[in-house]
């Protein structure tokens, strides 16, 4: 189980290395307001990935293990790792812009609400949980769900906070280089397909 955490919790932390809304929401704040401010916006931005994490799984355990269904399982997370990857190649870097973020007062529902408002995170968790099961690295224990699910999280809050402490210490000239960390996310999810 505990394994089944680290693994989740690097896919997250290298899934949330490209600068989406809530990396660059977080950066922002961190550097218009405070790195506390930072910190409970990379909170509220982090807990959706708990909840797409358990849903996806959940939804998954229920099907039924039915030899046909199994195989074609196996080989539906390859389109989904595909696409992600090649729109994380394609994906344009985020200039920060301090003035949008310049007036938020409640960095956590923020953060909570662009998380929770990513439409990626259901498809790509399911994936993620499919790969893993065809693979054979999740236990067949009913805590696997909520362990997958704590890893999703755990992982996406971990990069937050590093992006909190690196804002916080690059207050002037900030930019998130997005080019090359685009391509290594994207390498990493279309290498997860090929696999």
């Amino acid at each position: 189980m505990l394994s089944l955490f680290i693994l989740v919790s690097i896919i997250s932390f290298s899934g949330s290395l490209h600068p989406g809304p809530v990396n660059v929401a977080v950066a922002q704040t961190t550097l218009s307001q405070s790195r506390s401010a930072g910190l409970s916006l990379a909170l509220g931005g982090s807990l959706p990935e708990f909840a797409y994490g358990g849903l996806a799984a959940g939804g998954l355990m229920l099907l039924p293990k039915d030899a046909d269904l199994v195989v074609w399982l196996a080989y539906a997370p390859i389109p989904v790792l595909l696409g992600a990857g090649i729109a994380a190649l394609y994906q344009k870097p985020v200039v920060l812009n301090q003035a949008l973020t310049a007036h938020t007062k409640l960095p956590f529902w923020k953060g909570l609400a662009l998380g929770s408002t990513n439409p990626q995170l259901l498809p790509f968790w399911s994936a993620v949980w499919l790969y893993l099961s065809a693979n054979m690295l999740i236990p067949e224990h009913s805590a696997s769900q909520w362990i997958f699910a704590l890893g999703t999280s755990a992982g996406a809050f971990g990069l937050l906070v590093g992006v909190v402490w690196l804002a916080d210490r690059q207050r002037i000239g900030m930019y998130l280089k997005g080019s090359w960390l685009n391509r290594l996310t994207g390498g990493l999810f279309i290498g997860m397909a090929l696999w």
